[in-house]
């Protein structure tokens, strides 16, 4: 069982697997974890749905009580820190708090998979607590054609194409998992979960390795030089590349949009010197081998035989 909060105030149910509670004294929204229900409105690369509709309107009747007010649930955290700790760490890039949702016993986004309102969604690592429940529940959905796993479902609609997202979220989740299982126990920080001891880091200008989503690639360009922006809301390091066209730099350019960007790996370890700049922590990557694919030190191996993966800036 991960840490828990009970008895909250639903105040607001905002489609399938996104609702806004009252905690201590706020209205937060919480994101369920390893579920996304389809969307009610077009939103980026995701399509408004038959399915998403249908996922809102089923939301919104399950967490109504029987005197037609909303009701009161759990949430539970993918882990067992402290609740003041989960509080800050499990926030997703818009500051909701990602989480299981809990009523009368019944684990919400156990049941949105298992009659077919969600896939499993692991993009950004399986649960801790509920993966094998989770697996099970996804098999046992698409073996009963439920929802959107029904063709006709969405068949005047348009739809989710889970043939190609659900590999996609596999490779990542497989590289989440190797972070857990390496990159954690030795050491490497990761952008979310880390903050407080990359900003101590930053302010002794130590060199560090994070682990971080590369997906949105360069998010801003200040002249030939270029920003990307990783982690969340409140907790957000930048990786500044200086002249990124130069031929000097633009093979870092090359890499991050061929390998991590879109529908590529996403997850990278960046390692260099860390400095505060205009308060949050900064990154200048002028060398290929400041990313790798894998873990720079591995368990019971030094750093000059881990098989990490690093570039040489003389590869074309």
């Amino acid at each position: 069982m991960g840490t828990r909060i009970k008895n909250l105030q639903v105040t607001r149910v905002v489609d399938g697997d996104t609702i806004k509670v009252l905690l201590n004294d706020k209205r937060e929204f919480l994101r369920l974890d390893c579920v996304d229900t389809e969307e009610i409105l077009n939103h980026d690369s995701k399509p408004r749905t038959n399915a998403g509709i249908a996922a809102s309107e089923m939301a919104r009747q399950y967490f109504m009580n029987e005197h037609g007010f909303l009701t009161k649930v759990d949430i539970e955290f993918d882990s067992n820190e402290p609740v003041e700790v989960c509080l800050e760490k499990y926030r997703d890039h818009h500051g909701r708090l990602i989480c299981c949702v809990h009523k009368q016993g019944e684990n919400y986004n156990l049941k949105l998979i298992k009659e077919g309102w969600s896939p499993y969604f692991i993009k950004y690592g399986s649960s801790r607590l509920y993966h094998q429940e989770m697996m099970l529940a996804e098999a046992e959905a698409q073996a009963h054609n439920r929802m959107i796993w029904n063709r006709q479902t969405n068949e005047s609609s348009a739809f989710r194409n889970y043939t190609i997202l659900m590999p996609w979220w596999s490779l990542r989740a497989s590289i989440v998992d190797d972070f857990r299982r390496y990159g954690q126990p030795n050491g490497v920080l990761s952008v979310r979960l880390d903050y407080p001891k990359i900003l101590l880091a930053a302010m002794k200008q130590q060199s560090i390795t994070i682990f971080c989503d590369l997906q949105e690639g360069i998010t801003k360009w200040i002249g030939n030089s270029g920003i990307i922006h990783t982690g969340t809301k409140d907790r957000s390091l930048k990786l500044w590349i200086p002249e990124a066209s130069d031929n000097k730099y633009a093979p870092i350019v090359h890499l991050i949009n061929k390998r991590y960007t879109g529908l590529g790996r996403g997850y990278v370890y960046i390692s260099g010197q860390v400095t505060m700049y205009r308060d949050k922590p900064e990154i200048t990557l002028t060398h290929l081998q400041q990313l790798s694919d894998f873990c720079p030190v591995f368990p019971g191996a030094s750093s000059t035989n881990s098989p990490a993966l690093t570039y040489n800036n003389t590869q074309k």
